[in-house]
């Protein structure tokens, strides 16, 4: 059984987190652990980290909690553990001299948030953050419920079951002395063309930059003072290089949806490619979907070629956005006068198709950054001032 562990140095609010995975006991063995395991866990990493910046690794001989855990779950503000302690920091160490699997930060951003910017928060090494009030959301679990349901949220266990196989390509990619781009299913064509504020998160020159280069001399890897080891051991490359490019790719590239576009992004240009009936709102909402290609109502076949085929780098289908727009296959390419837009719009805050919306601007390095949102009670939109823009 797959293991959650939820750290909150306030065994109250622990508590309650553990309260609000109660749905997932069947699939998960949730650990709260104490105070004072969690130091003794804290202070094996950085006894790691000090190893790591003298021989470029560590030894797991000494295996601690975070080694076995599938999900780590922690709170932003654990003072009264350790000073000054966050669970950035938490995050980082967790990251770069553990086993764990994904990184889950709570209220690094609120609440109860959602990012208008879009941008995704690439200064934290949590895979994903949220806040308290969403820990338990049954969409973030793969548990299909209705209300808030950012589209940027993947599936958990599904991230998690892919999260190996990135190891594994980044492990190849080392072996072979192969770029970034090739590693994850570009081009460097792609690569060529990303934006400077996209591109700059993997180092100064992006179609060429390998893995061991990004983790180590980019800045968005390791940390400085961590990174003057003459060698890094490919395990620990694999494992931060896996996660951060992985983050980078769902929250900055996909966000602008001019690099990679997704299903529902994809139908509200070219409703052509719908497979059912388009006065349907339903049609258009099954595009919205963590499923596979093949299962959103979509007339695949034109648009196959431009596919990312490494499908497991992301948590939902996407296609290449600069080779799609020129193919004349496509009605509202060969014929863009013939577009006829329905009375609903894509709304990034529940994942579905709506009539009743509010239109914000994204923070995003893209023409697309005009987006709309159900604008739901009791979530708090931040910056408030994007929808005034």
């Amino acid at each position: 059984m797959k293991t959650i562990l939820i750290f909150d140095d306030e065994e109250t609010f622990q508590g309650n987190l553990r309260d609000r995975l109660a749905f997932l006991e069947n699939a998960f063995d949730i650990k709260t652990p104490g105070n004072k395991e969690f130091i003794e866990c804290m202070d094996v990493l950085a006894n790691r980290q000090r190893e790591f910046c003298e021989t470029g690794g560590w030894s797991s001989d000494d295996a601690i909690l975070f080694d076995e855990v599938d999900v780590l779950i922690v709170d932003y503000k654990l003072f009264d553990t350790i000073p000054f302690l966050t669970a950035e920091d938490v995050a980082y160490h967790a990251r770069c001299f553990s086993e764990c699997g994904l990184i889950v930060g709570v209220n690094q951003y609120g609440h109860n948030p959602f990012d208008l910017t879009l941008r995704g928060h690439l200064e934290s090494f949590a895979d994903l953050n949220v806040g308290q009030e969403q820990v338990g959301n049954p969409n973030l679990w793969g548990e299909v419920a209705s209300g808030f349901h950012p589209w940027h949220w993947p599936i958990l266990p599904d991230y998690l079951n892919t999260f190996e196989k990135k190891i594994e390509d980044v492990e190849d990619g080392l072996r072979a002395d192969a770029p970034i781009c090739e590693v994850i299913g570009f081009t460097a064509d792609v690569f060529t063309l990303l934006p400077r504020s996209t591109g700059e998160f993997i180092g100064g020159n992006p179609p060429e930059t390998r893995f061991r280069e990004f983790v180590v001399d980019s800045g968005s890897g390791l940390r400085r003072k961590d990174a003057r080891v003459r060698h890094v051991d490919e395990k620990i490359v694999a494992r931060i290089g896996a996660a951060r490019i992985s983050k980078w790719l769902e929250r900055f590239v996909l966000s602008g949806q001019d690099i990679l576009v997704d299903a529902p992004h994809l139908v509200s240009r070219y409703p052509s490619l719908l497979s059912g009936d388009r006065n349907d709102v339903e049609t258009w909402n099954k595009t919205a979907r963590l499923a596979s290609y093949d299962e959103l109502g979509l007339s695949t076949e034109v648009i196959e070629p431009f596919r990312l085929k490494k499908g497991h780098w992301m948590s939902r289908p996407a296609w290449f956005w600069r080779e799609l727009r020129e193919c004349e296959e496509i009605e509202e390419v060969r014929e863009p006068w013939t577009i006829e837009r329905p009375n609903w719009v894509f709304c990034e805050d529940t994942s579905r198709f709506c009539e009743e919306y509010t239109e914000f601007v994204a923070d995003v390095d893209s023409p697309f950054t005009r987006r709309f949102v159900s604008r739901l009670e009791k979530i708090d939109y931040q910056p408030a001032y994007r929808f005034s823009l």
